[in-house]
């Protein structure tokens, strides 16, 4: 507790070898990546990972899930119409227990989160039937994946899409739905949100089976929290084709940094 000498020690400046370093990366790790590349070294290359508590309850991520999965759910069971309105609440609602499945006997699940996710359900049934038939689910849940070029060789990049609509004019909408904080616009401009914008940039490429290639006309975040306001539709104003070309340039830039072996895993080198 009273030293006579005290040795700082500065921050990690971990540099495995380039042939450890990961060659594939889904969109959901980019952030991180750019944020804290100590993270992705620590998981990817060491292999590390959080232990959950145990016995904890479950968490917002499991409910993000369970919410996510009833909603590409009934997207996919009906692509084109919807039934009538009695009807299509009945299913959502089914779909939701069923994603839910055994967490709905925690009671906190049943008092808290379940009477949220009733919210959403019709709120997002509102939405639907604003949008259809003009606005059809093109492919929900989607994995698509888009090869980039770096100095040591082919990087692939994966992604697992929420919702693709196809628009009246023809063009595609690419949905996010999010629990959670959504990104601000600013965030997308500065890069530090990339998940959206690169699945724009692998959609362009036509890396998205069931999608044709080509620029996306919109990108959306599908706010769905199930609080005071159980959702909200923000559409990026900036355009998506420009959003995609930065992304893509931005990632291929950080690929070919990281395939410099001086190139450390920094922790948290932006910590704004």
């Amino acid at each position: 507790d009273a030293a006579e000498q005290l040795k700082p020690v500065g921050p990690p400046e971990c540099r495995p070898p380039v042939a450890a370093r990961p060659r594939q990366m889904p969109v959901t790790q980019v952030e991180t990546w750019i944020r804290d590349p100590y993270g992705v070294y620590a998981r990817r290359i060491l292999g590390l990972r959080a232990l959950d508590p145990i016995a904890a309850d479950p968490g917002a991520a499991d409910y993000g899930n369970a919410v996510h999965h009833a909603l590409e759910r009934f997207a996919a069971t009906y692509p084109v119409e919807i039934p009538p309105h009695d009807e299509a609440q009945a299913a959502l609602l089914e779909m939701g227990r069923q994603a839910f499945g055994e967490l709905l006997s925690r009671p906190g699940v049943r008092a808290f989160w379940w009477p949220r996710y009733q919210r959403i359900a019709a709120w997002f049934l509102d939405q639907e039937a604003k949008r259809r038939p003009g606005i059809l689910p093109l492919v929900t849940e989607v994995e698509g994946r888009l090869v980039l070029p770096g100095p040591e060789g082919p990087f692939i990049l994966t992604a697992k899409a929420d919702r693709i609509d196809r628009l009246g004019e023809g063009g595609v909408n690419i949905i996010d739905y999010k629990t959670g904080v959504i990104p601000s616009e600013s965030e997308l401009k500065r890069g530090e949100a990339p998940q959206l914008p690169l699945e724009a940039a692998i959609a362009h490429a036509g890396g998205f089976p069931g999608v044709p290639g080509g620029a996306a006309s919109m990108l959306s975040y599908w706010r769905v929290s199930g609080g005071r306001e159980a959702g909200e539709i923000k559409d990026i104003k900036t355009d998506g084709n420009e959003l995609a070309q930065a992304a893509q340039a931005g990632l291929t830039a950080l690929i070919a940094q990281f395939d410099n072996p001086d190139t450390a895993y920094r922790s948290r080198p932006r910590p704004a």
